[in-house]
């Protein structure tokens, strides 16, 4: 038998009708072919409320225009509205014995502390609507339908944190060490390795040969190719199972150790994001003359506020001696919420097919239980191979999905997976701005709001124009938008549009790039 809810009003009128003596809830059948139905406790003076079913919702009938009391019945009127056909409805009435207590009116002391329990009633009533919904699938929400789909063996994927490399740097080169009377055995090798890591000049090696001490002289008898001692073959070498020192200078290394906090620039501190290292690296000499290492970052916190654009990420809560910037050259993405209500709902009723391994849908549900999967498509029998489909994955581990798909497909089904072909997106427009409007906080509000419109389209999701237009528009001080282009860069190809749609391949997905916004102030 399905929850009811009672409302307020509803719950005072039983409550007075009773303590008046009248009869609450009195429950009939309703049949099309009778209008007169008699009620139990005779004799009536008064009906207070008919409720029942019309056109499948709870309601209130009108007295005097959908029925009337005729003696000890109630009676539907033919020009009234009637409760659906077959369906059953309540009365509220009064009959001439009564409890004693007349005054019932409004401000009287009984009916103020029946308005007052009828409150704290409807709040239970609520309360237990909450509770009745939470243990279906269709209605349960947050922490309740986890509980549900947990009898299927299913978990609500968790937020995903946001990944990205930082560059930390610096322009000039690190202080020079002098290590003198490093010692090694020659064993016959062609190469020794030094045991600091950025070793910059040989100026000496000394060692045995034919039992004599003997200085070895450079690009004659070795040469220090990158880190290691190289033996020439023409050149002199020490006595085999004899000791050679070596002296040399090194650059002072830099290492950024694994778990250094980074974080991007803001003068908001509820707007700053929290980064860290998830290994250790030691900077090196670039081609360009400066000293570098590019280190993957994960967020602190996981979700989308995560994602952000390169160039953003430049503070080091606590400075590393001898690094003089960081920053990040590319946006830092994949950070996602965690699975939304609707997803988890719709993947869990998937589950009966996903055992049964009998449909695309199992293979679907599969794939999207894989942690870090934003989208997927599924080509059904690319080419008219049959036997054959085709999925592209964006987003989660490829060797997750593909165990998944393995433990889910049909028998006979050959099932090919593949990444979308990302497809980098420029935008350039002019925004004609009311005069109040800071031309700063306009840009950096829009090209957000372009960044998370193309971010979020999905695999074969083509660049809508007008959908561009829309998320513009709804910034603050905007009165007009000109000279919209897109363009977009494809391996093999450059395509622009101007006023037009970017059309996507159901094997690609739009990625935004470089985003340029001039301004012009409205006359």
């Amino acid at each position: 038998m399905p929850f009811e809810k009672k409302e307020y009003r509803q719950i005072a009128r039983e409550i007075l009708s009773q303590i008046a003596g009248g009869t609450v809830s009195e429950t009939l059948h309703f049949d099309q072919r009778s209008r007169i139905y008699k009620l139990r406790n005779a004799p009536i003076t008064q009906i207070d409320a008919v409720t029942g079913s019309f056109k499948g919702a709870v309601k209130l009938f009108e007295k005097g225009t959908d029925y009337r009391l005729n003696t000890d019945a109630i009676e539907w009127l033919s020009q009234g509205v009637n409760p659906d056909d077959g369906t059953l409805f309540t009365v509220n009435y009064l009959s001439t014995s009564n409890s004693g207590i007349t005054d019932l009116n409004a401000g009287s002391v009984v009916r103020t502390i029946v308005e007052a329990v009828s409150r704290e009633i409807e709040y239970l009533y609520l309360e237990m609507e909450e509770v009745y919904l939470s243990g279906f699938l269709d209605t349960a929400t947050g922490k309740a339908l986890d509980f549900v789909v947990s009898i299927l063996g299913i978990k609500r994927k968790p937020p995903q944190t946001s990944s990205g490399y930082v560059t930390f740097g610096r322009t000039s080169e690190p202080e020079l060490q002098t290590i003198t009377n490093e010692i090694h055995l020659f064993d016959g090798s062609t190469e020794y390795e030094l045991k600091k890591l950025l070793a910059k000049e040989v100026t000496r090696i000394e060692g045995t040969m034919e039992g004599e001490s003997r200085i070895f002289e450079k690009e004659a008898d070795f040469l220090l190719a990158k880190n290691n001692i190289r033996w020439l073959t023409e050149g002199f070498k020490p006595d085999p199972k004899t000791v050679f020192k070596v002296d040399y200078t090194a650059f002072r290394e830099i290492t950024i150790p694994q778990g250094t906090s980074v974080a991007t620039q803001s003068s908001k501190p509820e707007d700053v994001r929290m980064f860290n290292t998830v290994e250790s690296k030691t900077l090196v000499s670039t081609r360009e003359g400066k000293w570098e290492a590019e280190i993957q970052v994960i967020c602190a916190a996981p979700g989308p506020r995560g994602n952000v654009l390169a160039g953003t990420i430049g503070v080091m809560p606590q400075a590393i001696p001898g690094v003089e910037y960081i920053i990040n050259k590319a946006d830092t993405t994949n950070g996602v919420d965690s699975e939304q209500d609707e997803e988890l709902r719709e993947r869990s009723k998937h589950a009966l097919e996903f055992a049964g391994k009998a449909t695309y849908s199992s293979v679907e549900s599969a794939i999207k239980s894989v942690e870090g999967v934003r989208s997927l498509l599924i080509e059904d029998m690319p080419d008219k191979v049959p036997g054959i489909v085709k999925v592209i994955v964006d987003g989660g581990d490829l060797e997750k999905i593909r165990e998944v798909v393995d433990d889910t497909r049909a028998a006979g089904i050959k099932v090919e997976i593949s990444k979308p072909n990302i497809v980098h997106v420029d935008m350039m427009l002019t925004l004609v701005l009311e005069k109040s409007a800071v031309p700063a906080e306009v840009s950096s509000e829009v090209e957000k709001r372009i960044r998370a419109y193309i971010s979020n389209l999905g695999i074969g999701d083509s660049v809508l124009y007008s959908r561009v237009v829309e998320s513009i528009v709804g910034s603050d001080g905007i009165w007009d938008v000109r000279d919209l282009r897109l363009i977009a860069y494809r391996p093999e190809k450059m395509i622009e549009s101007e006023q037009g749609n970017l059309e996507i391949s159901h094997e690609e997905r739009a990625e935004p790039k470089r985003i340029n916004i001039s301004f012009e102030m409205r006359k």
